[in-house]
């Protein structure tokens, strides 16, 4: 898991100003698709979900989807400091098609203000394993940071709209969840 957390906040802090990520929920039943929401912890298909995300999957099962911060602790308010990351963890269960081991994903991101300014516009963040992949014990914990370094004015709330695909299967995690800045 650190390896995949490591290379993707060395990538979006290199390119980027800020980035989030946002998970999914499958079922096992005839509807493949199903939105998710939840006020603080909710049990969907034997997955939590925490902090507000809304979620949508195909051919995908999440275990557990949350916002977290630096120190590793579930955040209890969708709130960051300027400077300071907010991670979002997508764990999954079964999902992504596995070839020699490896699985081959793609993640994008799209964060605005809540005024609709575009702060980031990721189409594809795991674009460097397209043709390597990703280990596929490690493809299973996902997770997107985000770090705001410059504030836009006074709007210090952000809408991170997510979308995690398998490249050679029909898994998807898409959605979106709502941040803050701390006053």
């Amino acid at each position: 898991m650190r390896p995949v957390r490591l290379c993707y906040a060395v990538m979006l802090v290199c390119s980027l100003s800020s980035c989030e990520f946002h998970c999914s929920v499958g079922s096992s039943g005839s509807v493949n698709t199903k939105p998710v929401t939840s006020n603080d912890s909710s049990p969907v298909s034997g997955a939590v979900i925490k902090n507000d995300i809304e979620l949508e999957a195909n051919d995908v099962k999440l275990k557990e989807a949350y916002l977290y911060d630096d120190n590793d602790a579930v955040l209890t308010k969708n709130e960051t400091g300027l400077g300071q990351k907010i991670h979002l963890a997508l764990r999954t269960d079964t999902g992504w098609v596995k070839e020699n081991g490896l699985s081959f994903i793609g993640a994008s991101e799209r964060i605005s203000t809540s005024g609709g300014k575009v702060i980031v516009d990721a189409p594809d963040i795991f674009k460097d394993y397209e043709t390597t992949g990703l280990p596929a014990d490690k493809a299973v914990d996902i997770t997107l940071s985000a770090r705001i370094t410059e504030a836009a004015g006074d709007d210090n709330n952000y809408l991170v709209q997510f979308r995690v695909w398998d490249k050679k299967g029909k898994g998807e995690i898409k959605g979106k969840y709502k941040f803050s800045l701390k006053k």
